[in-house]
């Protein structure tokens, strides 16, 4: 009796995964390749993340000429600050009002203002204030003047000559 309980048991388990295995219907594996599909075809089988990785690399090889290096990585140093100034508008502006705080160091940093320039930078965007967030700009154009001014007080400023 044990035993024939044990082998009904036994033969159950594979009928059961025999049944399950049946479930899987070529609109369910449709269904589930969907979302991959979509992706593919909208990046034509390339990811935007893979571009995140290859620009660098492009940048540098595709550079023949000695200075066009730097000049690439200022045009990236510029794309980094102006994306930043995008994300954080409303707490670089809070920032920029108080004339301190990390938001304001971070725009610094991105726009190369040397530690000795940082109380100029931050009384120069404390006082430019009224225009570079006036209400009659679109987000857009407070961003462009903000990362304008920035970089006018760090990549933007003439160097001095080396002798």
């Amino acid at each position: 009796m044990m035993t024939r309980l044990i082998t009904r048991r036994f033969a159950l388990i594979p009928g059961l995964l025999l049944t399950l295995g049946g479930c899987m219907t070529n609109a369910t594996v449709e269904l589930t390749k969907a979302p991959f599909d979509a992706t593919t075809q909208l990046t034509n089988g390339t990811s935007g993340a893979t571009k995140e990785f290859l620009d660098p690399t492009t940048e540098f090889t595709s550079s023949t000429t000695p200075g066009a290096l730097a000049d690439g990585r200022l045009l990236r140093a510029r794309q980094k600050a102006t994306v930043f100034a995008m994300h954080t508008h409303e707490n670089l502006r809070a920032d920029i009002a108080r004339g301190q705080g990390e938001y304001l160091a971070s725009l610094a940093t991105l726009t190369g203002v040397s530690a000795d320039r940082y109380p100029d930078f931050q009384a120069t965007m404390i006082g430019s204030y009224p225009t570079l967030f006036d209400q009659q700009l679109s987000l857009s154009q407070s961003n462009e003047r903000v990362i304008d001014l920035a970089w006018a007080n760090g990549y933007g400023m003439p160097q001095p000559a080396v002798k």
